[in-house]
């Protein structure tokens, strides 16, 4: 269903979440961000159903948690939030936010989830029996009786389909525009960086390996270097395996997760940002390295490949070997127009500057609560 609406008044939102302060989740940037940004239009109350907190969080007047309402009930919020317009869920499989939205729909208060990535049919493959079973106990009625789903990007929305939800909208995550951004001057050697989780599955880190291994001969010659950073997990010690394995130390060199100022200049030294990931919502990561000028290499799991393709902003490939080897030949032998598909990807990051998106979202929630409510103004 596609909606239209005119700028109207403030509504009183809730974002329900449950982050844990997981520095390398784009979670834990994108929401407050997106809270601040929505609370210039809109009244809103964040609450995270959880203890943890960083002071970034706290910076964010409309933040609480359980330190605040210990009962994580919407009923104990302060008004007007205990009745607000609209609940708005930011994840899936949350039994929590299953048992909330029973209160809500049994107090009519709407709620809408941003479910990022997770209604994929890559995400539902991964522990497929497990999600099959919780989705007919618990998680499709959440979603079908949801006054929409919202999607990050139109190849989420693709890959989910309507049987979720009839209602959707897209409206993607946004970015605050850099101070400073890649300064291009010549080199004789190219610098690929990964910045993320260490899931070898998700993150297509084995697609990316393999490809490098694809193009040893040619990445030698080029002296193109790609560094992953990401913070320790169970797959660390896999990952460096199958690097040494391929004999591709020294061209693909694992790192400690870098945050703040150092991932910064991480990025503004690099070349290119690489992301194969098999399924994504809408990445942060890719995001923000666009923002500073950055092309990028990304499969279509990313939901942005797309997007890249048309603006010229990187190179792009389905999920196979065969199809990111393809790609990344291309970006390494096209190393002289580098800059300017940086300067093209930074063109792209433009059209998600948060003020613009959160008027979106504003504009996009009224016109779902007007459907609920039979298009009476709310």
């Amino acid at each position: 269903m596609t909606y239209e609406i005119g700028r109207c008044k403030k509504m009183n939102i809730v974002y329900y979440t449950h982050l844990q302060g997981n520095k390398s989740a784009g979670l834990t940037y994108s929401i407050p961000a997106q809270v601040r940004a929505q609370s210039r239009i809109d009244n809103v109350y964040w609450f995270n159903c959880s203890d943890s907190e960083l002071d970034t969080w706290r910076q964010v007047e409309v933040f609480h948690n359980k330190n605040d309402v210990s009962s994580c009930k919407i009923s104990d919020f302060p008004k007007p939030f205990n009745k607000p317009d609209v609940v708005v869920f930011q994840s899936f499989y949350s039994p929590n936010d299953c048992f909330t939205a029973r209160y809500l729909r049994a107090n009519k208060i709407p709620y809408i989830i941003v479910p990022r990535g997770a209604l994929t049919k890559g995400a539902q493959s991964m522990k497929k029996v497990k999600k099959s079973i919780a989705n007919i106990m618990l998680f499709n009625n959440y979603a079908k009786k949801a006054a929409a789903i919202h999607y990050l990007t139109k190849q989420e929305y693709t890959d989910s389909g309507d049987k979720w939800n009839e209602n959707s909208f897209v409206i993607p995550n946004g970015i605050e525009p850099k101070r400073v951004t890649k300064t291009w001057t010549k080199s004789n050697s190219l610098r690929g960086v990964f910045i993320g989780r260490l899931d070898i599955y998700h993150k297509g880190i084995d697609l990316l390996i393999q490809a490098c291994e694809n193009n040893y001969r040619i990445m030698k010659e080029k002296n193109c270097t790609i560094d992953i950073f990401g913070p320790s997990s169970s797959d660390s010690d896999t990952i460096e395996n199958m690097i040494t394995q391929a004999g591709l130390n020294g061209i693909i060199n694992l790192k400690d997760a870098v945050y703040g100022e150092a991932k910064e200049e991480v990025l503004l030294n690099s070349d290119f940002f690489v992301l194969t990931s098999r399924f994504e919502g809408h990445p942060m990561g890719l995001i923000e390295a666009l923002s500073y000028g950055l092309p990028c290499l990304v499969t279509t799991g990313t939901n942005m490949a797309q997007e890249v393709k048309d603006a010229d902003a990187g190179w792009t490939s389905d999920i196979s070997v065969e199809g990111l080897s393809e790609a990344l030949k291309s970006l390494l032998r096209e190393k002289g127009n580098h800059s300017e598909k940086g300067k093209k990807a930074l063109n792209l990051s433009n059209k998600y500057k948060w003020e613009n998106i959160a008027q979106k979202t504003h504009d996009a929630y009224k016109a779902v609560l007007g459907v609920q409510n039979n298009n009476r103004d709310i």
